[in-house]
């Protein structure tokens, strides 16, 4: 809500993230995109017109700076349910960079996606899933989330560019 908001702008967060449910309060997303300050919005729950009008209304604010995360609200999701694909046409589709909120087990699929162009991955994490909670099946501990960043930045090296030449 917009007392959350504004205690956030007051602790001088550098970005403000609109959950998937909160997409399509259009005048939240309003009151988020007026506080000067990067936008990443969460798509887990909405469809495509739902989306364009979250778009729409950072943009009416006058807010330039929105990224995208591709998401599946299942929890935890299946890698099928993931659509991978979606993110390049996101970024296509509206011009903004794009990332991936993966609620899937392991980390294959958040990989995956910065092959794809995801830009940010957002992932669960818990100290030790024993602790449970309601996330802890799907979130990652310390050593797996150690796993994930060297997988995607072992995935970013590798996109490297085209080439047919043998390498020395």
């Amino acid at each position: 809500d917009k007392s959350a908001v504004d205690l956030l702008v007051k602790m001088d967060v550098p970005a403000l993230k609109v959950a998937s449910f909160e997409l399509v309060d259009i005048a939240l997303v309003e009151y988020i995109a007026g506080q000067g300050k990067p936008v990443i919005m969460s798509t887990g729950l909405s469809v495509l017109p739902e989306v364009v009008e979250g778009v729409e209304a950072v943009r009416r604010a006058g807010n330039d700076e929105l990224a995208l995360l591709k998401c599946n609200s299942g929890y935890p999701a299946l890698p099928e349910e993931a659509h991978l694909p979606t993110i390049p046409h996101m970024a296509e589709m509206f011009g903004v960079p794009v990332g991936y909120s993966d609620h899937t087990l392991g980390i294959g699929v958040p990989i995956a996606a910065v092959a794809l162009g995801a830009c940010i991955v957002e992932k669960h994490i818990t100290l030790s899933r024993a602790d449970g909670g309601p996330d802890a099946a799907f979130s990652l501990e310390p050593a797996e989330l150690t796993a994930l960043v060297t997988g995607i930045r072992q995935a970013d090296q590798a996109l490297n560019g085209v080439s047919y030449e043998p390498t020395p």
